[in-house]
């Protein structure tokens, strides 16, 4: 089954995120139980500045996502100020 992750970041966490930004890729490319299908920072209006993250992710839970979700780096460095996980029904694409 698939989920889509939104993780926005804490206002001026930007320091947080570039910090532990190398130890969140390495944790997302590990694999696990959790596959990553699709992964990236959501931007500011500027275009440029990392406000969050949005990933797509397959596993055989929403548990298994939650409790994975809590092992990343960025959520150990309390990052994020929300954090939503919600199944997702890949329709379009690869």
């Amino acid at each position: 089954m698939h989920f889509v992750i939104f993780a926005k970041d804490k206002a001026g966490a930007l320091d947080v995120r570039m910090a532990n930004r190398d130890a969140h890729i390495a944790f997302l490319k590990a694999g696990g139980n959790v596959t990553v299908k699709v992964a990236g920072p959501m931007l500011s209006d500027d275009g440029e500045t990392m406000i969050g993250s949005m990933l797509i992710v397959e596993a055989a839970s929403l548990l298994a996502v939650k409790a994975w979700a809590k092992a990343d780096p960025y959520a150990k460095a309390g990052l994020s100020q929300s954090v939503e996980i919600l199944p997702y029904n890949w329709a379009i694409g690869s």
